[in-house]
């Protein structure tokens, strides 16, 4: 990692010296020499990690590198936004280097250098005694653009491979869920050690739909060691019922614990407890759940049999079994050949490298899975094979699993490395968005500007390599392949924290670590389930002067704006909650909207964030309106995509909207008046969607020459709507059009003229409306005979 660390800070260097070399007026020299040094100096880390893990001075001599690459880093960084505070542009940068300001400026920066030439002299002087070779082949170069070049399939999420040894599990475990004999309301306890795969098999059972079909709410909750009873019981209620946020921050334990068990007894539930840790924590939460004898269950994984023996002593814990070898030899295969028959591709010899290789992960799923990844990426060749397998020469009792984790992890090029580590920052079981992930690596500099490709492709790259190696997987993809949700095990995520923590790289604070150590020079710290008071403890506490990354995770922070953590001037990622009068030049916005905050909020963002290109907002649940001033809208000149979730006023009607939107999104708008003529005037508008009572009125009107640009148009759920009419000249490029759920309905308008309308689908519509429509015979049929693609679900 200390490679890694230092690699970035030699590719930031090396940027302003190429692109920004005005901004380091009478610093040029002394920046060339500082990136001369730490490039050279990194030549010799591959083997200062290696002999670190062994000897306690090499150790330090690494420590000390880190440091003072971040010291280098943290000094241009800070000069830099000096300059940039007092000037904008060259010509005004240059003027200012004549001001007293600018040689103070200088003179401090200059300072610094001369502290970290010191340093680095001391660390050359110590190399050679403690006896650091250079092995740097660099080839980190040439690996991440084969990554980039290389064909990633994007195949829609399946996990069929990862079940293998758990077909007679599952079928015996269905069995017990759905046991018609059995009223009672039973816990059902999968456990082992980590990396056996009793999550997924227990997710398998979840979505099987045997268990769907058989209870009327299933909810899943992850436990793990971070959480809160009271963020745990939170979660279960938000899954039963809604309820308004400011009653929630109101609720009890206790007012908790009675809302679920009200809102339990009507229905009979399936509730997966994933990850339990503690005895304690079943005690507590087990209130919560009432049992009306109508086959209700619980269903729990743990590592631990005693806490399995406690959730019911009258069922008999399920303990999950390693895989014997067929087992442990076929999963191995499936993932190092992921698109094609192993028997048929690999050679005896190659088989027989393969079943030492299985052999050294001791019938555990996840290292299995992990080293398989590995292989996938990797020749399938014996001379290849062989040499991983001379990598694995260690003790394995009792270690597979973190070996394997660490030999996958240094296989990998730095950059990789670090996108890696940083997942350490999401809480157990998330569900990381992959757009956000790879935005945050962009945003902390891991991803290399590569020629004719974009960041974004880059990043795209990493993450599906990632997927492949198996150190990611994907919960979601997109219509188009793309990684929408994907997340990691928790004994990844176990090891990411570990090693990065160690090199400074990120600090993880919990609940369960209210003191954490290496705040004061951890470049990353995520907060998972901490509270704004405790943050802001911390941050008085620590100084976090070198802070380029904060994240918090699992409570509200509505107090935000006056926190101490606004201090950390090199901030390079912050993910936070309520974020924006701090953040003018912010481009892209999801909010929920509270009763209570709903008019300070929406004007900060209506009138303080012009730059915004994507807006979403989301009003209160349980009917109460979002209070919407859209006379502020049209100066948001750069807004291209806005979503709206929530009620107008009672008798409102549409306003107007940013003049140059391309796609607009209502939901739950309950307008009495026809939006038609309000929203057919956006000239550059391609996609509209209107989802879920938009509009309650009886009449609907498209008029000529309205919607110019629209491609796209989905309505759902308009309860009222009898007629639509759509006149000669509207919509004159319209591809999909997209109706479903107006069962009152009755005029459908006249599309005959629509000749751009490719695809139409027609959805839960009346069933007069469906016979008029009636392919050949039905009366409205010519209205939509000319469409290439119809789809017609009665």
């Amino acid at each position: 990692m200390a490679e890694s660390a230092v690699s970035q800070v030699v590719t930031r260097l090396a940027g302003l010296l190429s692109q920004e070399f005005w901004l380091l007026y009478g610093l040029r020299d002394e920046v060339e020499w500082m990136e001369r040094e730490l490039r050279w100096i990194k030549c010799f880390l591959k083997d200062a990690d290696a002999k670190g893990k062994t000897d306690e001075r090499v150790k330090n001599w690494v420590n000390e590198v880190i440091h003072v690459a971040y010291q280098a880093e943290d000094a241009i960084d800070t000069f830099l936004i000096k300059v940039n505070h007092q000037s904008h542009g060259r010509l005004s940068c240059i003027k200012y280097w004549f001001k007293p300001s600018a040689l103070v400026a200088r003179r401090n920066v200059a300072a610094e250098i001369g502290k970290i030439k010191e340093r680095l002299n001391e660390i050359k002087a110590s190399r050679e005694a403690y006896g650091i070779q250079n092995l740097s082949e660099d080839g980190d170069a040439s690996n991440l653009i084969s990554i980039i070049k290389r064909r990633h399939f994007s195949p829609q999420y399946s996990d069929d491979a990862d079940v293998i040894g758990l077909f007679n599990d599952h079928k015996i475990l269905l069995g017990r869920l759905i046991d018609q004999q059995q009223q009672r309301l039973c816990v059902i306890s999968i456990f082992g050690i980590g990396g056996l795969g009793k999550t997924t098999l227990a997710r398998k059972l979840y979505r099987d739909n045997a268990v769907s079909n058989h209870f009327r709410k299933c909810i899943w909750v992850t436990v793990s060691q971070e959480n809160s009873l009271m963020e745990l019981l939170r979660k279960m209620l938000e899954e039963v019922r809604k309820i308004e946020k400011e009653k929630l921050e109101k609720m009890t334990e206790n007012d908790f614990i009675d809302m679920l068990n009200d809102s339990l007894r009507t229905q009979r539930f399936l509730i997966v407890l994933d990850d339990i840790w503690r005895e304690d924590v079943w005690n507590q939460m087990q209130r919560s759940f009432p049992d009306v004898k109508n086959g209700s269950r619980v269903m729990i994984t743990t590592r631990f049999l005693n806490v399995a023996k406690r959730a019911d002593p009258r069922s008999t814990p399920y303990q999950l079994q390693l895989l014997n070898d067929d087992e442990s030899m076929k999963l191995l295969l499936n993932k190092a050949f992921p698109y094609e028959d192993a028997e048929a591709t690999c050679t005896s010899e190659l088989l027989d490298i393969g079943r030492c290789l299985m052999y050294k992960c001791g019938g555990l799923p996840l290292a299995l899975v992990v080293l398989g990844g590995l292989l996938s990426i990797k020749d399938k060749t014996p001379i290849v094979w062989r040499k991983v397998l001379e990598t694995m020469d260690w003790a394995a009792e009792g270690r597979q699993c973190q070996e394997i984790l660490a030999l996958s992890y240094e296989d990998l090029p730095y950059h990789m490395k670090s996108c890696f580590l940083y997942l350490g920052a999401y809480p157990e079981d998330y569900d990381i968005t992959g757009n956000v992930l790879i935005r945050q690596w962009i945003a902390e500099g891991f991803i290399p500007k590569e020629e004719r490709k974009t960041m974004e492709d880059t990043g795209e790259a990493i993450l599906e390599e990632l997927i492949q190696r198996s150190l990611i997987h994907v919960n979601t993809r997109k219509n188009n392949g793309s990684v929408k949700r994907c997340g990691a095990h928790d004994l990844l995520l176990d090891f990411a924290r570990s090693t990065a923590k160690k090199d400074l790289f990120l600090t993880v604070c919990s609940n369960e670590n209210d003191q954490p150590t290496y705040l004061a020079s951890s470049r990353r710290v995520a907060f998972h389930n901490v509270n704004i008071t405790k943050i802001n403890e911390i941050s008085r506490v620590y100084t976090m002067h070198g802070l380029r990354t904060l994240m918090a995770f699992g409570r509200g922070y509505s107090s935000i704006y006056d926190s101490p953590i606004f201090r950390f001037e090199l901030l390079r990622v912050l993910d936070l909650t309520e974020l924006t009068c701090r953040i003018p030049n912010l481009r892209k916005l999801k909010v929920e909207i509270n009763k209570e905050h709903q008019g300070t909020m929406l004007s900060h963002l209506l009138c303080g964030l012009h730059h915004l290109v994507s807006l979403c907002i989301e009003g209160a649940r349980d009917n109460c309106p979002i209070e919407i001033n859209t006379k502020d809208f049209p100066f948001h000149n750069h807004l291209l995509s806005l979503t709206l979730f929530g009620f107008w006023p009672k008798g409102g009607a549409v306003s107007e909207f940013p003049t140059y939107l391309t796609k607009l999104k209502l939901l739950d708008s309950r307008l009495e008046q026809d939006p038609m003529p309000k929203l057919e005037r956006l000239q550059y508008l391609v996609t509209l969607k209107l989802f879920q009572n938009v509009y309650l009125g009886k009449t609907m009107v498209c008029s000529t020459g309205g919607f110019p640009s629209l491609k796209s148009l989905f309505i759902d759920i308009m309860p009222n709507l009898e007629e639509w009419r759509v006149e000669r000249g509207a919509m004159p490029k319209l591809a999909c059009l997209q109706l479903s759920s107006c069962e009152m309905l009755k005029v459908f308008p006249d599309l005959q003229h629509v000749m751009s309308l490719q695809e139409l689908e027609l959805c839960y519509l009346s069933q007069e409306l469906m016979l008029r429509l009636q392919r050949g015979a039905g009366e409205d049929w010519y209205k939509i005979q000319h469409v290439p693609k119809l789809t017609l679900v009665k």
